[in-house]
């Protein structure tokens, strides 16, 4: 039975092919290493694309090495390991700082870069991203323990973010 231990497995492969540059798990999915669970219905990867900076990114390599290994496209996300998975290609600096500062921690014995909590927070307070749910998740995440509060102060800061 597939299971979310064999999507990650995945996304390891992924970066290991080189279909992707990097990733971090972000999202609700990410929040289950820093914080109480919620429910959510798919897993949102931060993901940097191999190519030229200055060429308009497409998702076209990833979905066809998705195809060639039997995962199916279902409207945005790619169903991988019966889990379905949305790969969102860094858009800004702060997204690209997440990646790259992610934490890699162990889910079933398997490694797994995750978008760590200050980012987490950051990015759900950036001004197109400011819904309810989201500020919801912000301040759960603000409730963690596992959130540095002085580097979650420079990110606001630095992106000019308000709480």
């Amino acid at each position: 039975m597939p299971s979310f231990a064999d999507a990650l497995r995945v996304l390891n492969d992924m970066k290991g092919s080189g279909v992707v540059e990097d990733y971090a798990v972000a999202g609700a999915m990410a929040m289950i290493f820093w914080a109480e669970p919620i429910p959510t219905f798919d897993l949102d990867v931060l993901v940097f694309l191999p190519g030229d900076e200055a060429t308009i990114v497409s998702l076209a390599p990833l979905y066809d090495w998705a195809a060639g290994r039997g995962y199916t496209a279902q409207a945005e996300h790619v169903m991988i390991e019966g889990v379905p998975v949305q790969f969102l290609p860094a858009h800004n600096s702060l997204a690209e700082e997440a990646i790259d500062r992610a934490a890699t921690v162990d889910y079933e014995g398997v490694p797994v870069r995750v978008v760590r909590p200050e980012y987490l927070v950051a990015l759900y307070l950036e001004p197109g991203a400011r819904t309810l749910k989201r500020r919801e998740r912000a301040a759960a995440l603000m409730e963690s323990s596992a959130l540095d509060r002085a580097a979650l102060g420079d990110l606001l800061k630095r992106f000019g973010l308000e709480p």
